[in-house]
């Protein structure tokens, strides 16, 4: 795809939401906003990319308004650990010990004055009339007495204090705001696919980037530099093409779902990465193809979506499957206007017939530890042992997927998540069976790639896995493997 506009940045709204206020209590619709968001997020495990659009709509927010109540949202959940940190050296409590809306006052207050550009005194006065508004009267001193602890050192000063913390996995968790499990998980992950552990601290930092938004042209269906001109038209967003999918088009702002273009399935929200693994397998070369593809676990739809597109152009059909039926609503939703799609509800492991499908794509269902970007919540409720079930399940997924294959047939194994555990050690395990080869899934990638992209490639057989990475192509962390049945 040609480069057709050029990217000309980004500069939100302004961080300073200080516009003409009285001095007499009156809290920011964009804090409040941010707070009722925090407070869900943590007391009913909601999810911030559900709650808070809807939020920003009933309060009506401008533009400016809605970006800072976006980064104060976003921002907190994603510097968590570090946040919580500071406070507790600030009170004689531990967080977890507070009332849930004295706690989401607090962290919103930290993260405007450790790492944004809002004057101390804004920060600690509309923290203490918020809590005047939702705490009560009494509580507001409390609040009070731990901001103005925490503007006694600069953002610097704090910085420095936490890299004096003796343990390094500790020190690193507090310092990036990633669980300690999931630090350790990170460094051997870039370990296991051949990735200097030196790196650890790049992805950590990339990890707590603000991911772009990017959209999906579907093949077919729309050019992508007709997206392009409908985003910069309809939402006023400067627009740029991706780095590596031909389909990709970049936003700087705007509610993508009010494009024409999406909302009849012609084009989708889609990070770049999963764009990448699914143009992978549909644009792989095969001596047979059947016409006949899977999807195994297709919810919520975008990679269905775009590998509908792909195989109405090459004459196939698709049966998308999807165990939830919520979920499977939201496939049905995504591919309304393709013709070749059959959508369905079952268990992945059961609906397929064996030796049917020329092309099968497995997204497993993982820990989404390579999303942590847009799901920064995520890191704070996973824990190590909710791997295990997952795994099992990646196994049996993998098992079938392998098995409903017609022979030259490919299947490919993708994750979310950067784990060896639901990676590498998933293909390793099913590598000597003799019914099967492991194709060159490097250079599948390097194929759909429209620039040269550097790919952390791990040998298994005569064939390797990819790994990208957050702090090396800006996507998420996507695993993907290419698995051919012989026979």
């Amino acid at each position: 795809m040609a480069d057709f506009k050029k990217n000309r940045g980004f500069s939100g709204g302004s961080r300073n939401d200080s516009r003409g206020r009285s001095k007499q209590a009156r809290v920011s619709k964009a804090r409040t906003v941010a707070f009722e968001t925090l407070l869900k997020v943590d007391v009913e495990d909601a999810y911030a990319n559900i709650v808070l659009p809807k939020a920003i709509t009933e309060a009506n927010l401008d533009s400016r308004d809605a970006s800072f109540a976006t980064e104060l949202v976003y921002g907190t959940l994603r510097n968590l650990a570090r946040v919580d940190w500071v406070i507790e050296q600030c009170m004689p409590k531990k967080i977890a010990d507070l009332d849930p809306e004295v706690r989401a006052i607090l962290r919103l207050t930290a993260h405007q004055i450790l790492h944004l550009r809002v004057p101390d005194h804004a920060a600690v006065a509309e923290s203490v009339e918020l809590t005047k508004h939702v705490a009560g009267f009494g509580v507001e001193k409390f609040v009070n007495g731990v901001a103005r602890a925490m503007v006694e050192h600069t953002p610097g000063e704090w910085e420095r204090r936490i890299k004096t913390i003796d343990a390094n996995v500790t020190r690193v968790s507090v310092l990036y705001s990633h669980p300690e499990w999931i630090v350790r998980a990170f460094a051997q992950a870039l370990q296991a696919h051949g990735r200097n552990p030196k790196e650890l601290t790049a992805l950590l930092k990339a990890d707590n980037d603000n991911p772009k938004v990017m959209l999906c042209a579907r093949p077919g269906q729309i050019l992508p530099v007709e997206l392009a001109d409908d985003a910069e038209r309809y939402l006023d967003a400067e627009v740029a093409p991706g780095a590596y999918s031909e389909w990709s088009v970049a936003i700087t702002h705007g509610d993508p779902g009010k494009l024409a273009a999406v909302c009849h399935g012609a084009a989708a929200v889609q990070d770049e990465g999963s764009q990448l693994v699914a143009s992978a397998l549909a644009e792989l070369d095969l001596a047979n193809d059947n016409g006949k593809w899977l999807d195994m676990c297709a919810g919520p739809g975008g990679k269905a979506g775009l590998v509908a597109a792909y195989a109405q152009l090459a004459g196939a059909t698709l049966l998308a499957n999807e165990v939830s039926a919520h979920r499977a609503h939201l496939v049905e939703q995504t591919v309304r206007e393709f013709d070749n799609v059959e959508v369905i509800v079952g268990d992945g492991r059961k609906i397929a017939e064996k030796g049917k499908f020329s092309r099968i794509i497995l997204d497993a269902p993982c820990s989404g530890l390579g999303a942590l970007r847009r799901r920064p919540e995520s890191r704070w409720r996973r824990q190590p042992n909710d791997l295990n079930g997952l795994i099992k399940l990646q196994a049996e997924l993998l098992e079938a997927g392998i098995d409903a294959l017609e022979k030259d047939g490919v299947l490919a194994y993708i994750t979310c998540s950067p784990h060896e555990s639901e990676t590498v050690k998933q293909i390793q395990r099913i590598a000597g069976r003799d019914d099967i080869k492991i194709l060159d899934s490097k250079a599948a990638v390097e194929k759909v790639s429209m620039s040269e992209i550097e790919l952390s490639a791990t040998p298994i057989g005569n064939g390797n896995s990819v790994q990208l990475w957050p702090h090396l192509h800006t996507t998420d962390a996507m695993f993907l493997c290419l698995i051919q049945k012989v026979k």
